[in-house]
């Protein structure tokens, strides 16, 4: 189905380096991969970064990761204020090229937006991102409710982007919280048939005991986890 395609592909940690699951996926098709997702990013990255970049490129098809609710994002007009944070989208692709990935003649990382600061920064307790008191006050005032407020409103704002510009697509979540998301009657908005259902790949790598000292999912994990995607989309 996406053989000789053109896929974007957007998410956090679990979609990167050279054994996730889009390069699983992309060695099943033989697409064209570009891949914004960014370690530590959080879900207002991954829906105004994929809608930006549509407005430069064309895709046939668009496959969404999202991330932890309570990661919020910003771009900030200085970035150069956490050169010292890996935290940021600029430092994070410097990391996602490796001696077998193709860059040439595009490096999809050139795509990638330099600017956004990922709260992940602060909830790790990260210095540079707690001193620079960009996170402090947000997180002060928000519980679990308003993080599934905010990432359902970003979900249903780029279901509605896509379908606007006839690309197919699927979302996915890298881990189980469906259930806190269905406390919100916002969830019913989101179109079940384009929602990967199956098992998260969390869950997936959690049941194979393939979880690295990061706890992430390891190569095992990630290659089963695109079959069934692979799996889902033929369906």
């Amino acid at each position: 189905m996406l053989n000789n395609k053109t896929v974007l592909v957007n998410g956090c940690s679990f979609s990167r380096g050279p054994n996730s699951w889009p390069y699983h996926l992309q060695k099943i098709y033989d697409f064209n991969l570009v891949n914004l997702a960014q370690a530590g990013a959080g879900n207002s990255y991954i829906h105004e970064s994929t809608i930006e970049e549509i407005s430069y490129r064309a895709y046939d098809f668009v496959i969404i990761m999202w991330t932890g609710l309570a990661r919020m994002d910003f771009k900030v007009e200085n970035i150069t204020q956490f050169k010292n944070s890996k935290y940021t989208s600029q430092y994070q692709k410097t990391r996602n090229d490796w001696p077998q990935k193709t860059i040439y003649p595009v490096n999809d990382q050139d795509y990638v937006d330099d600017s956004w600061v990922f709260g992940c920064g602060f909830m790790n307790n990260e210095q540079t991102m707690v001193n620079a008191n960009l996170f402090n006050g947000l997180y002060k005032h928000m519980d679990i409710q308003q993080f599934v407020y905010h990432a359902l409103i970003k979900m249903i704002s780029l279901q509605s982007f896509l379908k606007a510009q006839n690309i197919p697509y699927v979302f996915t979540f890298y881990n189980d919280y469906v259930e806190d998301l269905k406390t919100n009657k916002l969830y019913e908005l989101l179109d079940q048939n384009n929602i990967f259902a199956g098992e998260n790949i969390f869950t997936l790598a959690q049941k194979y005991n393939d979880l690295d000292d990061t706890n992430h999912p390891m190569d095992k994990t990630h290659a089963e986890w695109a079959t069934l995607l692979k799996d889902f989309i033929n369906a």
